[in-house]
């Protein structure tokens, strides 16, 4: 099998880190991109001459090509589950950058299109392919950890009323969303990949528009009740000067650990872990440390091995480690935060 042909929609920034991870895929002989589709002329230019491909202005000019077996979407976060269904009823594999939208109703209706037209649907939360989150995924999942009753994430980040006034979607409600659907999708996941579930928000306050000049939240905390009977946390910001690590810590009966970003603070089981498993072959990147307050300060390194598993499971017939149903978990949660607290789509 020849290497997967992946075309890309939507070619701001992050779309520069897919075609990176896309350029060493390809030298491993497993996928190639082809083409781009932005409908803004500049970026559209500027794009296509960076990495040597044709460009398109939509999406439907993108699918009209022969030479596609897969799109990743990395466009606007409200655009992402109708085109993912679009790109779906054209028969091709998708690959959706987080989130898979800011509505939930959008991003089911997604899944529901990919399994009907019979194409992999998934998503990039490339921060799960850090070694020391696997690890602990490991040993959760073998049981070390007992018991799950207490699990957080935070993403205390900093975002500047210039970023917000790069554009006129960003911080809306409907195409963007605030700190819970924009910064803390990563954290939320790694959340629920690691405790499990959400049953419930217990409580809920996000603070919309509060001290910068946009529709949706920069300040929120939830309490939570998980599907195994866990008590937790989500909150996150982008007005903690200047950005801190975003953190995840869960607590069980027989183990517990605490991820700061990428690195392991805290790691301990009642019962000797001894882990086999290689570690996965990827870094933080030399400008990790930098993300929380410069959004495109990371590496190509975990999105690589997100791309590569999903390629992977293409050519064997699983579903990848980023599910869509994993992406859909995501945003569940996120609009049941903001249902809760009773703002933007939730407000009343």
């Amino acid at each position: 099998m020849g290497p997967l042909r992946f075309g890309i929609i939507g070619c701001g920034g992050i779309a520069n880190i897919h075609a990176e991870a896309l350029k060493r895929l390809e030298a491993e002989g497993l996928a190639r991109l082809v083409a781009g589709g932005e409908p803004h002329p500049e970026r559209r230019a500027q794009f296509g001459a960076k990495w040597s491909i044709p460009m398109h202005e939509s999406l439907e000019a993108l699918l009209a090509r022969s030479d596609l077996d897969a799109v990743i979407i990395a466009s606007l976060g409200g655009l992402h589950g109708r085109q993912a269904a679009q790109i779906a009823k054209s028969g091709r594999h998708i690959l959706c950058e987080k989130p898979l939208d800011t509505r939930v109703e959008r991003a089911a209706a997604a899944i529901a299109a990919a399994k009907e037209n019979k194409v992999v649907l998934g998503g990039i939360f490339q921060q799960r392919f850090a070694a020391n989150a696997m690890k602990v995924k490991r040993a959760i999942d073998a049981g070390f950890f007992g018991q799950i009753i207490l699990a957080q994430c935070e993403t205390p980040w900093y975002r500047a009323q210039a970023y917000y006034d790069q554009s006129t979607w960003r911080g809306t409600w409907n195409m963007d969303g605030g700190v819970l659907s924009n910064q803390a999708p990563h954290m939320i996941d790694r959340l629920l990949w690691l405790a499990g579930d959400v049953d419930e928000v217990l409580s809920a306050s996000c603070a919309a528009g509060f001290l910068r000049k946009i529709e949706a939240e920069t300040l929120a905390v939830a309490a939570l009740r998980f599907k195994n009977g866990a008590l937790g946390t989500i909150t996150g910001t982008t007005l903690a000067y200047e950005g801190l690590p975003p953190r995840v810590m869960v607590c069980g009966t027989e183990g517990s650990a605490i991820l700061c970003d990428d690195e392991l603070l805290y790691f301990k089981t009642a019962r000797p872990f001894e882990d086999s498993t290689p570690m996965a072959n990827v870094t933080t990147g030399a400008l990790g440390d930098k993300r929380a307050s410069q959004p495109l300060a990371l590496s190509a390194d975990f999105h690589q091995a997100n791309i590569r598993d999903f390629v992977l499971a293409i050519r064997d017939g699983r579903t990848p480690m980023v599910s869509a149903e994993d992406s859909l978990r995501v945003v569940r949660v996120i609009n049941m935060i903001y249902e809760k607290a009773k703002v933007g789509p939730y407000a009343r």
